[in-house]
């Protein structure tokens, strides 16, 4: 039986556009220019003067006024500032034994493969991730990434009271260019089919089978995955949405702001079209009698004769109206640079109060923790599968993502002042002073290799303090250096 491999789940329609605006604003101005009237209409005096037919005064007119507007770069910016905060320290990852040199299907580490599925999740809120088996070079799993625009269909069961839906297909895009024989290029249509027991059955607690077609689904060709003999009973795909690992999709978590840029691109385009027609002046004369096509001189060095009585003069469009244009557009660059990620600095620290960093801090980070917390249990969750499938315990495990978004570096006059809190009575050990200066970028040694380090340079306080013990120890040493007088009195 052969089944339209194309075939949409209807959620997927739904949200591609949301996916394929914030894929655009996260690629800049070059891409959203290419979009044409997708994301710049055309005015009426284009239309009027033959837009959108090539070689015509107002595709001419368009094109040039789509060229002045400028497309502000808020999305790509705030994306990036946020996955720096978010991997300013690196995850902490634990792993069974047979899954220690586990990596993407890009031969990247698992931190790298983290770093990415963030940036899918501010992007698009949603991205999939498969484990698969080599079909040579070596029997330990790897994952795959899968963008949103890729993951086309699914199916995780019917809604019933008390029964909990198991996904039991997944349709992912893999179709590509793929060079040909020589140097050509050619797009291949292919689709991947992840599929729990019989196709038409639709099955929660069956063997896992997978399998690549092309145009055309045939269940025959589905193959059974095993490692050594090992099947699966789940499908080893997690789709990680922004905040839920849930199959459902859900809004990209900087929709508002790319919906503000693509606002502050239209309104830049009117506002340097007017800029640039203040420029254009048009040259008028009144009982000139001049027929068409006469040639008229103008500028430094020509002379216009007119007759008695003629007039002639510029008129041009007026500035009314360009300090407001200009003012709106400040004030939504300024909004939407207040709902970009920002990174907290040291100078706005030191200007307030604990409470109110506190406030700020918890309110530019909620979205991030959501999403690192997502992010990490999507990434745990296909690592226990991985696990299971080559007979190692899951329960071994773990992906703990950095939380720690805002914090400052540990400058010395701050170190001064735990210490001094310290000799005054802080109850804080050398040992967590020692994890905060690992937290802080201070230093990568442990504690251990510090203390050792610390005692090798001369005029170190541990080399004092050993000096004052042997002191302490050999009073008779003491007695000798003041009766000869080498001593302190």
């Amino acid at each position: 039986m052969a089944n339209s491999l194309a075939q949409k789940h209807p959620d997927y329609s739904e949200f591609l556009e949301d996916w394929t605006l914030m894929r655009d604003c996260w690629r800049g101005e070059r891409k959203v220019k290419s979009k044409s009237t997708e994301y710049l209409p055309a005015t009426t005096g284009h239309i009027m003067d033959g837009f959108p037919q090539q070689t015509t005064i107002g595709t001419s007119a368009y094109m040039a006024y789509r060229k002045r507007a400028r497309f502000p770069g808020f999305t790509k910016e705030a994306i990036q500032k946020a996955i720096g905060m978010m991997h300013s320290q690196p995850p902490t990852i634990t792993l069974p034994k047979g899954l220690e040199n586990i990596r993407s299907s890009r031969g990247e580490s698992l931190p790298m493969l983290l770093r990415r599925i963030n940036l899918e999740q501010l992007l698009t809120g949603r991205v999939g991730v498969m484990a698969d088996l080599p079909t040579f070079g070596g029997d330990i799993p790897y994952l795959s990434t899968y963008a949103a625009e890729r993951i086309i269909n699914w199916d995780d069961g019917e809604i019933e009271a008390l029964v909990p839906q198991v996904m039991n297909l997944v349709v992912l895009d893999e179709s590509e260019s793929v060079r040909e024989v020589g140097f050509d290029w050619t797009q291949k249509e292919k689709y991947r089919v992840l599929v729990l027991g019989s196709l038409e059955a639709n099955e929660g607690q069956a063997v896992y089978r997978q399998g690549a077609f092309e145009e055309q689904f045939n269940e025959a060709g589905l193959m059974v995955p095993q490692w050594r003999g090992n099947t699966l009973n789940v499908i080893p795909f997690v789709i990680i949405n922004s905040g839920d690992l849930v199959s459902s999709p859900e809004e990209p978590p900087l929709l508002d702001l790319a919906n503000l840029c693509m606002t502050i691109y239209r309104s830049d385009a009117d506002y340097r079209q007017n800029l640039f027609m203040q420029g254009q002046d048009t040259f008028v004369t009144t009982g000139a009698n001049l027929e068409e096509g006469d040639a008229i001189r103008m500028g430094a060095g020509s002379r216009l004769d007119l007759p008695l009585n003629a007039t002639a003069e510029y008129v041009g469009v007026t500035s009314q109206g360009l300090s407001e244009q200009r003012q709106a557009i400040e004030r939504l660059e300024g909004r939407a640079g207040s709902m970009g990620a920002q990174i907290i600095d040291s100078t706005s620290r030191e200007r307030e109060s604990g409470d109110s960093l506190s406030i700020r801090v918890s309110a530019r980070t909620a979205d991030m923790n959501q999403i690192v917390d997502t992010s990490a249990a999507g990434l745990e969750s296909i690592l226990k599968v991985c696990a299971v499938w080559i007979n190692e315990n899951p329960d071994e495990v773990s992906v703990k993502p950095n939380k720690e978004f805002g914090e400052a570096p540990l400058t010395g006059q701050t170190m001064v002042e735990i210490a001094t809190a310290k000799n005054l009575g802080w109850p804080i050990s050398q040992r967590s002073m020692h994890e905060l200066s690992v937290r802080r970028r201070v230093t990568v040694r442990s504690y251990e290799e510090e203390q050792e380090e610390a005692k090798k340079e001369t005029g170190s306080p541990f080399k004092l303090l050993e000096k004052d013990q042997n002191t302490q120890n050999n009073p008779k040493d003491n007695q000798t250096k003041k009766n000869t007088g080498n001593g302190p009195e």
